[in-house]
């Protein structure tokens, strides 16, 4: 199975993550740009719990413009770019 990561906003406030699991999308519930910190350091924890999950039996996929983005915005430090 394929796994993409895309975001849901501009570049400026991203609004969602959005997670594609070949025909099936999954959108984190929150809306990360009126969230504060905390939510978005466990938001942050949680997506690379779930790819470090998937990436032992599937291929992740995600843009390095996507993966900068996202890092950014949860405050991670090279833990999605290792998936492009």
């Amino acid at each position: 199975m394929k796994v993409k990561l895309g975001i849901r906003g501009s570049t400026d406030a991203i609004n969602h993550i959005i997670i594609k699991l070949d025909d099936l999308m999954l959108v984190t519930a929150d809306n990360l740009f009126l969230t504060g910190e905390e939510s978005r350091v466990k938001t942050g924890k949680n997506l690379v719990e779930l790819l470090n999950a998937l990436s032992k039996d599937n291929e992740i996929s995600v843009k390095e413009s996507i993966a900068k983005e996202i890092e950014r915005e949860l405050n991670l430090n090279g833990e999605i770019i290792k998936y492009v």
